[in-house]
């Protein structure tokens, strides 16, 4: 009987952990891309070469689960001069903050 109890306890104890696990929140696994326009003109932004959204003057965007691995980012300026290309890398759960700095 003792034997019994004892696995009983081990059980519940065992479920207990398991249930405060799973009310934790897991680490963040999506990459997202945060573009900062810190200029006078609005830009576009294009990943891999897609256009994703442009950026009004003096403000920010975020891109949400940009995927892992290697990455092409591109800024044109409205008139569709490019401004700057960054390849970049980027880790299970790193977010990428790019800031433009110049028009042209």
């Amino acid at each position: 009987m003792r034997r019994a109890a004892a696995v009983a306890r081990l059980l519940v104890g065992g479920v207990l952990v398991v249930a405060a696990a799973c009310n934790r929140s897991l680490p963040e696994a999506a990459c997202d891309l945060l573009v900062v326009n810190d200029i006078a003109c609005t830009i576009v932004v294009f990943v891999d070469g897609r256009r994703a959204f442009a950026v009004a003057p003096r403000s920010e965007r975020t891109l949400e689960d940009v995927g892992t691995g290697r990455h092409v980012l591109e800024a044109t300026n409205s008139r569709g001069d490019l401004i700057e290309r960054r390849p970049i890398e980027l880790a299970l759960g790193e977010d990428f903050v790019w800031t433009i700095t110049r028009c042209a």
